[in-house]
């Protein structure tokens, strides 16, 4: 039986905005296994973020369970929220959100560096070498990100996303600020490391066409989360 990496089970999450209470999430129930790809579209302000927010422990369910490697959320306390992400979980965002004075390879270093503080700075630094030269950046180490393409730059970030071995990928709207052909390019390098490490990848995104490229298809709607028909990776 395959082990899932993520679920959650009719899981809610309220918000207070304004003095009146906000329904963000509405009885969700979702689980992701490793090495699948799972998109979720929807229109903005229909809850995809917030999704995103709660696996990765960043904002605690209202009500439900939410379970990342067989681990109950509800359960820890700050501490361990941030020893659950450092473990098991990688966040790539849609504006990379690169250091602008640190170089290619010290962006991703410092991931291992917040992440394990006992690594030796030998391992830290072959570490990131090895995820900047798997994202096929190995000839920009010592670039800053305003020597790189906008392209080259969400490459700096998957590859700090990666570089903890994570087994849970979060992306949000990742080619969001990229062309169209730059944005194909990272998300088949994307899909083949999810295959090559065995990662699942929770994929938000406006783009239907992307979308269906995913294993499974997901649409947020209102907070509530449907599954759609499935489709071929």
């Amino acid at each position: 039986m395959i082990d899932t990496i993520a679920r959650t089970r009719d899981m809610n999450l309220h918000l207070n905005s304004g003095g009146s209470a906000l329904h963000i999430l509405k009885s969700i129930t979702f689980a992701i296994n490793p090495g699948e790809v799972v998109s979720v579209v929807g229109p903005s302000g229909s809850g995809k973020t917030s999704l995103l927010m709660v696996l990765g422990g960043l904002e605690k369910a209202s009500d439900g369970v939410v379970a990342i490697g067989g681990t109950n959320l509800a359960g820890l306390d700050e501490d361990q929220l941030a020893d659950m992400r450092r473990q098991n979980i990688g966040i790539l965002f849609q504006n990379f959100h690169l250091i602008p004075s640190m170089t290619a390879l010290e962006n991703v270093a410092l991931a291992l560096e917040i992440a394990f503080d006992d690594l030796p700075v030998e391992e830290i630094m072959a570490r990131a070498k090895a995820a900047l030269a798997e994202v096929g950046l190995a000839q920009r180490e010592t670039h800053l990100p305003s020597a790189l393409s906008g392209g080259e730059q969400q490459r700096v970030g998957l590859a700090r996303a990666i570089v903890t071995r994570p087994r849970l990928l979060l992306a949000d709207e990742p080619t969001g600020n990229l062309d169209q052909e730059t944005a194909a390019s990272a998300i088949d390098l994307l899909f083949a490391l999810a295959r090559r490490n065995n990662m699942a990848v929770l994929l938000i995104t406006h783009d239907n066409n992307l979308a269906k490229r995913a294993d499974r298809r997901m649409r947020m709607n209102r907070g509530e989360l449907q599954e759609l028909e499935a489709t071929v990776s």
